[in-house]
């Protein structure tokens, strides 16, 4: 079944110079490929109850994204900084180092229409120096989760989720949080079936 997902934000903030990875151990940045994001049309059916919130700098992410748009057709959101990151790699190792310690909340550019009416959002990010990167706590931080249910995704070299699921909570109060998914920056574009078998075995309705 075919249907349309509709994508919802701005369009400022594409670079697309490094993949959103990280090392498996110790806090690092991302390793550098040129992953782009699908534009094919989601097969399930419209869901207007599922939100898919993403940030993505390199495009790993936004191909995940998409995946799960075709899953379980739901509305796509784009998470974008109000002001856009650099697309120097080297620099934005030391503005993501930066953020992290002052525990920043970097400004959004876009708001999600009509919040209240998604009972379901995935949230979706890069793995940066171990951590979401500090845009996806402002973009939590911003809305009321109470009764909602959250589930993360995530991409980067190796390290998982680093130590983001144990933020997820803190700023998202009331959120149901679901097992999420993480993916290798490198096997993302093979990763539909994965992507598929995930969502099948999550308990929604």
């Amino acid at each position: 079944m075919l249907a349309m997902t509709m994508v919802l934000g701005l369009t400022a903030c594409s670079g697309t110079a490094a993949s959103e990875n990280s090392s498996a151990q110790t806090p690092s940045a991302p390793e550098e490929t040129s992953a782009e994001a699908q534009t094919t049309a989601p097969s399930a059916a419209a869901d207007s109850s599922t939100l898919i919130a993403y940030f993505s700098w390199s495009g790993n992410t936004a191909q995940m994204a998409q995946m799960i748009a075709d899953e379980t057709g739901g509305t796509l959101f784009e998470i974008q900084p109000a002001t856009p990151y650099t697309e120097d790699y080297d620099t934005l190792l030391d503005v993501a180092q930066q953020e992290q310690a002052e525990n920043a909340r970097p400004a959004l550019a876009a708001q999600v229409e009509s919040w209240d009416s998604y009972d379901v959002v995935f949230v979706g990010y890069p793995d940066w120096w171990g951590d979401a990167p500090m845009l996806i706590y402002s973009f939590l931080e911003a809305y009321d989760w109470q009764g909602k249910t959250l589930i993360p995704f995530c991409t980067s070299g190796g390290s998982g989720f680093g130590r983001s699921l144990d933020q997820l909570a803190d700023s998202a109060p009331g959120a149901e949080i679901l097992e999420g998914l993480h993916i290798n920056g490198d096997s993302v574009a093979d990763a539909a079936d994965e992507v598929a078998s995930w969502i099948a075995g999550l308990p929604l309705a």
